[in-house]
């Protein structure tokens, strides 16, 4: 394999297996990844035996940044704008090229003497590609939309038994603390649950409803960060009305408007 294909499939190797990397060298891989490397292949692939010439380089320059837009688009669709979904993307979109591609290139091409106008104007393009990456990337830090922890707390076909779990989508590892407490009780705690990006945890769980209550009984789970324990984080409960109330069972969802009882100072 020729040195230029070898590094090529090192980088799509490498970007596969970027979930497990540092992000300083996830970085220096993503950076050739997005700006270079899927239009340089490409390129081999529309033009065999041709050098890398400037028109070509620019071409495989914008083919990458078409190509990191278009992946985009099928990941948002799929719902996944996550480092996996990009790896494979970009990654894979290269290795599958490679063997299409023409490496027995003739010596390049010396290149052309460039006015002082298409210097500049090759050099503000370079800026602006290079700016967009970099805006992107803090875009990307600040849009939480793909960032979050679900919570439930579900009742079971066996009652009084409720069934209560912690999904981890925050795109990276995460320890958690949850409890679950009454009015006037904790009735049960959990601290530094370890929870990989994607992973989750469940546990059963009896509440200790009372039958034939004269009043709405109430059962809060609340989830804090390990290093936040101050802090809730999410917060879902199950409200069991009175006897005389017309529902059985009323299960929360984490926005819900019902009136909650002061339970902060049970912790």
């Amino acid at each position: 394999m020729p040195p230029k294909a070898a590094l090529c499939a090192m980088l799509a190797v490498l970007l596969l297996a970027s979930s497990f990397l540092p992000d300083a060298v996830r970085v220096l891989v993503a950076v050739p990844m997005v700006l270079l490397v899927p239009g340089y292949v490409a390129t081999k692939v529309a033009f065999p035996g041709e050098p890398l010439d400037l028109e070509r380089l620019v071409f495989a320059v914008g083919v990458s940044l078409a190509v990191t837009v278009l992946i985009g688009f099928i990941l948002h669709v799929g719902h996944m704008m996550n480092v996996a979904g990009w790896s494979l993307g970009l990654g894979g979109l290269t290795l599958f090229m490679l063997p299409f591609a023409k490496w027995c290139a003739s010596e390049p091409a010396p290149l052309p003497v460039l006015s002082g106008a298409q210097k500049l104007s090759l050099t503000f393009g370079s800026l602006l590609a290079v700016s967009a990456v970099l805006l992107s990337g803090v875009g990307y830090r600040q849009h939480r939309e793909f960032h979050f922890t679900e919570l439930w707390m579900v009742p079971t076909q066996t009652a009084p038994t409720y069934c209560l779990g912690i999904t981890n989508q925050e795109q990276s590892a995460m320890r958690y603390d949850l409890e679950v407490v009454s009015p006037n009780a904790v009735i049960a705690s959990w601290n530094d649950i370890p929870l990989a990006a994607g992973a989750t945890w469940q546990r059963d769980i009896q509440l200790p409803i009372m039958r034939n209550a004269s009043v709405e009984q109430r059962f809060t789970a609340r989830l804090y960060k390990h290093a936040e324990p101050a802090a809730v984080m999410q917060r879902v409960w199950a409200s069991i009305p009175s006897t005389a109330g017309a529902k059985l069972v009323h299960v929360s969802d984490i926005n819900g408007a019902d009136e909650r009882p002061d339970i902060e100072g049970a912790r």
